[in-house]
Protein backbone atom coordinates (compact mmCIF):
# COMPACT_ATOMS: atom_id res chain seq x y z
CA UNK A 1 0.00 0.00 0.00
CA UNK A 2 1.13 3.38 -0.61
CA UNK A 3 0.20 5.91 1.76
CA UNK A 4 -3.71 5.81 2.00
CA UNK A 5 -6.31 3.74 -0.10
CA UNK A 6 -9.90 5.18 0.22
CA UNK A 7 -13.15 2.88 -0.54
CA UNK A 8 -16.87 3.75 0.12
CA UNK A 9 -18.58 1.61 1.97
CA UNK A 10 -22.29 0.37 2.78
CA UNK A 11 -24.16 2.43 5.48
CA UNK A 12 -24.42 -0.71 7.61
CA UNK A 13 -22.61 -1.11 11.14
CA UNK A 14 -21.33 -4.45 10.99
CA UNK A 15 -19.38 -3.42 8.00
CA UNK A 16 -18.27 -0.48 9.34
CA UNK A 17 -17.69 -2.72 12.93
CA UNK A 18 -15.29 -5.29 10.96
CA UNK A 19 -13.23 -2.68 9.16
CA UNK A 20 -12.30 -0.66 12.64
CA UNK A 21 -11.49 -4.03 14.09
CA UNK A 22 -8.94 -4.65 10.89
CA UNK A 23 -7.19 -1.47 11.71
CA UNK A 24 -8.72 0.84 9.36
CA UNK A 25 -9.68 4.23 9.85
CA UNK A 26 -13.63 4.81 9.16
CA UNK A 27 -15.14 8.18 8.19
CA UNK A 28 -19.14 8.60 8.56
CA UNK A 29 -20.11 12.03 6.72
CA UNK A 30 -23.49 13.49 7.22
CA UNK A 31 -24.17 16.64 4.95
CA UNK A 32 -20.97 18.66 5.91
CA UNK A 33 -19.95 17.04 9.31
CA UNK A 34 -16.78 14.60 9.29
CA UNK A 35 -16.45 11.90 11.75
CA UNK A 36 -13.20 9.83 11.72
CA UNK A 37 -13.25 6.95 13.82
CA UNK A 38 -10.72 4.20 14.79
CA UNK A 39 -10.00 1.67 16.91
CA UNK A 40 -7.13 2.69 19.65
CA UNK A 41 -5.70 1.00 22.36
CA UNK A 42 -8.63 -1.33 23.20
CA UNK A 43 -10.95 1.73 22.85
CA UNK A 44 -12.35 4.12 19.95
CA UNK A 45 -10.89 7.43 19.19
CA UNK A 46 -13.12 9.27 17.07
CA UNK A 47 -12.23 12.79 15.58
CA UNK A 48 -14.48 15.65 13.79
CA UNK A 49 -14.92 18.26 11.31
CA UNK A 50 -17.18 20.61 9.67
CA UNK A 51 -16.61 21.60 5.99
CA UNK A 52 -14.61 25.04 6.09
CA UNK A 53 -14.47 25.42 9.60
CA UNK A 54 -11.14 26.12 11.13
CA UNK A 55 -10.59 22.96 13.93
CA UNK A 56 -12.33 19.90 14.81
CA UNK A 57 -13.29 17.59 18.02
CA UNK A 58 -11.46 14.65 19.67
CA UNK A 59 -13.06 12.09 21.96
CA UNK A 60 -12.28 8.65 23.38
CA UNK A 61 -14.57 5.77 24.55
CA UNK A 62 -14.00 2.35 26.07
CA UNK A 63 -14.48 -0.48 23.39
CA UNK A 64 -17.41 -1.71 25.86
CA UNK A 65 -21.17 -3.17 24.97
CA UNK A 66 -22.55 0.44 24.80
CA UNK A 67 -20.34 2.51 22.98
CA UNK A 68 -19.60 -0.37 20.36
CA UNK A 69 -23.51 -0.48 19.59
CA UNK A 70 -23.52 3.48 19.04
CA UNK A 71 -20.37 3.33 16.87
CA UNK A 72 -22.23 0.83 14.86
CA UNK A 73 -25.20 3.30 14.83
CA UNK A 74 -23.33 5.96 13.31
CA UNK A 75 -23.20 4.35 10.00
CA UNK A 76 -26.94 3.81 9.69
CA UNK A 77 -27.72 7.58 10.64
CA UNK A 78 -24.94 8.62 7.74
CA UNK A 79 -25.06 9.58 4.56
CA UNK A 80 -21.79 8.13 3.65
CA UNK A 81 -19.77 5.74 5.15
CA UNK A 82 -15.90 5.94 4.00
CA UNK A 83 -13.14 3.61 4.85
CA UNK A 84 -9.14 4.17 4.71
CA UNK A 85 -6.65 1.84 4.89
CA UNK A 86 -3.39 3.68 5.54
CA UNK A 87 0.31 2.65 6.56
CA UNK A 88 0.75 3.26 10.44
CA UNK A 89 3.42 5.06 10.52
CA UNK A 90 1.80 8.05 8.89
CA UNK A 91 0.68 11.22 10.63
CA UNK A 92 -3.11 10.55 11.44
CA UNK A 93 -4.25 14.42 11.38
CA UNK A 94 -2.80 14.28 7.57
CA UNK A 95 -4.36 11.35 6.92
CA UNK A 96 -7.71 12.52 7.86
CA UNK A 97 -6.97 15.94 5.69
CA UNK A 98 -6.13 13.53 2.76
CA UNK A 99 -8.81 11.62 2.60
CA UNK A 100 -11.58 14.74 3.62
CA UNK A 101 -9.72 16.34 0.71
CA UNK A 102 -10.49 13.11 -1.78
CA UNK A 103 -14.13 12.75 -0.80
CA UNK A 104 -14.85 16.21 -1.46
CA UNK A 105 -12.91 16.13 -4.74
CA UNK A 106 -14.96 12.50 -5.75
CA UNK A 107 -18.09 14.45 -4.42
CA UNK A 108 -18.02 18.32 -5.05
CA UNK A 109 -21.10 20.38 -4.89
CA UNK A 110 -22.30 23.16 -2.52
CA UNK A 111 -22.98 21.82 0.92
CA UNK A 112 -25.26 24.63 2.60
CA UNK A 113 -26.63 23.76 6.42
CA UNK A 114 -30.21 22.56 5.01
CA UNK A 115 -29.22 20.85 1.67
CA UNK A 116 -28.55 17.16 1.23
CA UNK A 117 -25.78 16.00 -0.19
CA UNK A 118 -25.93 14.92 -4.11
CA UNK A 119 -24.02 11.72 -5.16
CA UNK A 120 -25.48 11.88 -8.72
CA UNK A 121 -23.98 13.02 -11.70
CA UNK A 122 -23.78 16.82 -12.12
CA UNK A 123 -26.54 19.13 -13.65
CA UNK A 124 -26.51 18.76 -17.38
CA UNK A 125 -25.54 15.17 -17.53
CA UNK A 126 -27.19 12.72 -18.61
CA UNK A 127 -26.46 9.41 -17.08
CA UNK A 128 -27.53 6.32 -19.25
Amino acid sequence: MENINLDVLPTEGERMMEELAAGNMVIARSKRDFLYIIEYDGGFEMFSHTIGDPGGGRKEFPKDEKNTAVISKIAELSDAVYKVEFEKNLDLLGVMYTAEEAILAMFPGDYGDDEMVDFGPPPGENSE
